[in-house]
């Protein structure tokens, strides 16, 4: 099985970096759609819709959203976005330790799927489309989360003892946070000054984005392991070999985009 899951990995990591260093802006905005049409799909399961009709109708209005999306100015969606994650954060910690969880109603849950997944979009096509040295920044973001996700791993297994949140997701520990935030500060702090040559007060800010992505990132995973808790399976979804669905492998970077896209913004002084 881990032979399994890190054959996909590679699989993924290789395709991921081709498509940001190869593809147009409009076309990586097709795939990544297309890669969040197959995750919403899974999100529709977990809000207990599994009426195929329903469901296709479900996506024609994401898509629908997200096409309309593109018109509107980086700093208002960004920020709606940041302020629904957060909201989101904090949902999750008040239910951390719940031992049954509390179910949503199904609207409102399907409603939840178009501000979790729909934002980290517009955040892809916005940093491949502005960053002057594209792909820099996107290709930086994602390895972030690949990162934390590696560290808190290994981080947890060799140090974990305090459970992160015991009821959402048992096997997330505070030192496995810690480990991930300990590797993205040094990652940011190497990238700023080789890659960017930022000066001490931009490294400082661009080291502040980096880290609080990467809660964001812990939080989007406990999101996710919330919903599927409530929804009563353990992954969502069985397309990626020894990985789950499409929704397990994005719900991180999803709560980590919008956060690091307008940190970014508010830091390279853009003008939106």
């Amino acid at each position: 099985m881990l032979k399994v899951r890190v054959l996909t990995a590679v699989v993924l990591v290789a395709s991921v970096l081709a498509a940001v260093y190869l593809l147009p802006t409009p076309w990586l905005g097709a795939l990544v759609g297309a890669v969040l049409l197959i995750a919403a799909w899974e999100w529709t399961a977990l809000c207990g819709v599994h009426d195929r009709l329903l469901r296709v109708l479900y996506l024609l209005a994401f898509a629908a959203a997200g096409v309309n999306l593109l018109y509107l100015p980086p700093l208002p969606v960004l920020t709606v976005a940041v302020a629904w994650w957060s909201w989101e954060a904090l949902r999750v910690w008040r239910r951390r330790a719940l031992t049954v969880p509390i179910p949503d109603s199904r609207l409102f849950m399907q409603v939840r799927g178009f501000f979790i997944l729909l934002p980290a979009w517009y955040a892809i096509l916005y940093l491949h489309r502005y960053d002057p040295q594209s792909p820099a920044v996107l290709v930086f973001l994602f390895a972030m989360v690949w990162l934390a996700d590696s560290a808190a791993y290994f981080a947890g297994s060799v140090f974990g003892r305090t459970k992160l949140a015991p009821g959402v997701s048992p096997g997330k520990t505070l030192e496995g946070v810690l480990g991930a935030l300990v590797a993205v500060a040094v990652a940011a702090l190497a990238s700023g000054m080789v890659i960017w040559q930022m000066s001490a007060v931009m490294l400082a800010a661009w080291l502040t984005i980096a880290l609080v992505a990467t809660v964001f990132s812990v939080m989007g995973d406990l999101v996710e392991s919330q919903a599927k808790r409530v929804a009563g399976v353990k992954d969502s979804g069985r397309l990626l070999p020894g990985h789950g669905g499409m929704l397990d492998r994005i719900d991180a970077f999803s709560a980590a985009a919008p956060p690091f896209a307008l940190g970014w913004t508010l830091l390279m002084g853009i003008k939106t």
